[in-house]
């Protein structure tokens, strides 16, 4: 299959690097509207992906042709395993998740956009299928302007995961990317190599303690200090 690519600058304003060409990633987002899927770089890892609004009215799981169930397919994952949600930022904690504790808050606060996942009990919005088996979902507020971008032009949350077959790598460059990944998306955005160049850290409340599922770009130490 071929596909589309569209290269463009990593960085914003804050970085002092360009930001990224809005009309490339308008045709991009304009494609993901539609229910395409999307190799994309966010600042920890390059993740495929999905715009959320494209599914939203899905009373089940996506047939597997589709573009949301092709992450399954492409990184040979079960279906039971959900999909993580970019946001726009610390409003979509209300948007799409429900009875969010007081902590979960205050590291959105703390290290929003950034390399922090946090996994909250789903609100409505939010299609079963999407959710966990525990009724959770996972949001995070990448500080990818090129993420940031794209959820503005599409409207929606992207539901992506890392870019990789489960159990390999995940890529933090476009070079890196597995050949059969990247030739399984309907679009691809090359933004060169990531800035943390790791995954981003995992946090849940259970039994009403903050706990780590997974270490990444974010250290536990920050994390701790940040709710002390």
């Amino acid at each position: 299959m071929m596909v589309e690519v569209y290269r463009v600058a990593a960085g914003g304003a804050r970085e002092g690097v360009p930001a990224p060409d809005g009309e490339l990633l308008g045709v991009a987002a304009e494609v993901m509207s539609s229910g395409a899927l999307a190799l994309v770089p966010t600042e920890t890892v390059y993740g495929i992906g999905v715009a959320v609004r494209a599914y939203a009215e899905c009373g089940e799981m996506p047939p597997s042709a589709t573009g949301y169930g092709r992450i399954f397919t492409l990184k040979r994952r079960d279906t039971a395993q959900t999909v993580p949600w970019l946001v726009s930022g610390a409003e979509a904690l209300d948007e799409y998740g429900v009875d969010v504790p007081q902590a979960i808050r205050d590291l959105a606060e703390a290290f929003w956009p950034g390399a922090l996942t946090l996994v909250v009990p789903a609100g409505p919005r939010v299609p079963a299928f999407m959710r966990a088996s525990d009724g959770t979902v996972a949001l995070r507020a990448s500080a990818s302007p090129v993420v940031q971008e794209l959820i503005r032009l599409c409207d929606s949350p992207l539901a992506m995961t890392s870019a990789n077959t489960h159990g390999k790598p995940a890529p933090t460059s476009f070079v890196e990317v597995e050949p059969r990944i990247l030739s399984g998306v309907d679009v691809a955005v090359d933004a060169g190599e990531t800035p943390c160049r790791d995954a981003s850290t995992i946090v849940a409340m259970q039994g009403g303690e903050v706990t780590i599922l997974r270490q990444g770009a974010l250290a536990a130490k920050d994390i701790y200090e940040a709710l002390a």
